[in-house]
């Protein structure tokens, strides 16, 4: 189970936990924690300042009231747990000042910022781990650095499983092999190891993929026939539509792999596509519940090898993208094209998310995210081969994603086009390829409202478990 730091804000909060821990007590239990909120957000600002000593000042003073403030909600006064978690504070908050100090005799690297922010997950993990303790609860604390083998790519890292797996068998197999129910082990969430030691960070998501690396290193090793991860969100789960197009969308109560990725990758914030890669193969279900629901028996999603293939699964958006075209009347049949374009954009480290060409080459479309357009239109501008040969025009777009096997029938596209019609929304360009459960459309940006709206409105039929309205008027 993964708590993030939406179920870790106050008293209230961490004795949900221990509901939820009761309602689950026949299971042995691995407990993954985020950092408390808006801890990761100062610690990275801590790192970026750390010359400026008066603003590390405020921040730690700030930093240590975060932590000390949950503390005295959540202990008796002077207990043992009290005193522990405060003395953990103390000494890590030491060890982040001399990282800091670090920064600022040698300079700020990808290392040190990995560093820095790993502190938010190893203060909040041990708070939960001595709250459980003083529960009566039996629970461990294990820094996730000691268990998760990530490659050296600071600030998204990526596991290397098979070490992982290795430390897994090692260091958890024999305490979860102990016939013991009462037993939590708690393990800090986005936080990792490469192979010589330095600290490694998971990036977004990162501590729902900590949760789902764990479950497939549990898997290989074969202790436990049966893995279940569930991810403890502020949410019900995924919605077929962002709420703020559609106010009652339905929830998607069952996503295989491919469809969950899909709509995590085009837009819903609850889950990061990433999450699945790790427990997809072995068929781990993964649950998405609602925090405040802890004993919900039917409204939450649920990520497994089960889907209903005739489905519409559901519509996500991107509202901030720029839709770049290069265009020539001199180069007919030219090739190579994309090539030269992409490599022009990959030396700015830009990632497009959808392209259309011409069947000649002479026009090419594709779109990047707002925040990396001038950087790319630039780059474009200043190659002389682009800026001699081609015109380069640019302007914001939305890009609508529609997910499930049914997108696949014909009659499916055409209620789609026939929908836009009846709102006169104009289609910029299609993405879909041959054997894709998701098909990808490319509007104006000021027409994503009335789009969204009327698609849900003439298919809602298609969805998992929408209620239909009558639109006749």
């Amino acid at each position: 189970m993964k708590f993030g730091g939406s179920c870790l804000i106050n008293n209230h909060a961490f004795n949900k936990i221990i509901s939820i821990t009761e309602h689950y007590q026949s299971d042995q239990k691995i407990y993954v924690a985020s950092a408390f909120n808006g801890v990761t957000d100062l610690l990275l600002k801590m790192a970026k300042a750390a010359e400026n000593a008066l603003d590390i000042d405020s921040h730690m003073a700030l930093l240590e009231k975060r932590h000390f403030d949950i503390i005295e909600q959540i202990f008796q006064e002077e207990s043992e747990f009290y005193l522990a978690a405060k003395d953990w504070v103390d000494e890590n908050l030491s060890i982040l000042e001399n990282v800091l100090a670090d920064i600022q005799e040698f300079g700020f690297e990808p290392y040190y910022q990995d560093k820095v922010i790993s502190f938010g997950e190893i203060l909040s993990t041990f708070i939960l781990n001595q709250f459980l303790l003083s529960k009566g609860y039996d629970s461990i604390y294990i820094p996730a650095n000691e268990i998760i083998i990530t490659n050296d790519e600071y600030t998204n890292a990526y596991p290397y499983f098979d070490l992982t797996t290795s430390r897994m068998r090692n260091q958890i197999a024999p305490i979860l092999e102990k016939p013991n129910k009462n037993l939590i082990i708690c393990i800090t969430g986005f936080i990792g190891r490469n192979k010589i030691g330095y600290t490694t960070t998971l990036g977004r998501g990162g501590s729902d993929y900590t949760a789902t690396i764990l479950a497939r290193a549990l898997s290989q090793i074969g202790i436990h026939q049966q893995i279940k991860v569930i991810l403890w969100k502020d949410v019900d789960g995924i919605l077929a539509i962002d709420p703020e197009f559609v106010p009652q969308s339905s929830l998607i109560k069952y996503l295989d792999y491919d469809e969950a990725k899909h709509i995590a990758n085009f837009g819903a914030k609850v889950l990061h596509p990433k999450c699945l890669e790790a427990i997809e193969k072995l068929n781990i279900p993964l649950e998405i519940r609602n925090f405040n629901k802890p004993t919900e028996q039917d409204n939450f999603t649920t990520v497994s090898p089960k889907s209903d293939r005739d489905q519409i699964k559901g519509i996500s958006t991107v509202q901030d993208g720029i839709i770049i075209t290069i265009t020539s009347g001199s180069l007919v049949d030219m090739p190579g094209i994309l090539a030269k374009i992409f490599k022009v954009i990959s030396k700015s480290n830009i990632s497009v998310s959808l392209v259309a060409q011409s069947a000649t080459e002479i026009s090419t479309s594709f779109i990047v995210k707002k925040d990396d357009a001038d950087i790319a239109i630039n780059s474009l501008k200043n190659s002389e081969y682009f800026s001699e040969f081609f015109e380069i025009k640019f302007e914001e777009v939305a890009i609508i994603n529609i997910t499930g096997a049914k997108i696949l029938d014909n009659q499916t596209k055409v209620r789609i086009f026939q929908a836009f019609a009846k709102r006169d929304i104009n289609v910029k360009a299609l993405s879909q390829s041959t054997d894709e459960i998701n098909f990808s459309i490319v509007i104006q940006k000021e027409q994503l409202m009335d789009a969204v709206t009327v698609l849900h409105d003439d298919l809602c039929e298609e969805f998992a478990s929408s209620k239909c309205e009558d639109n006749a008027n």
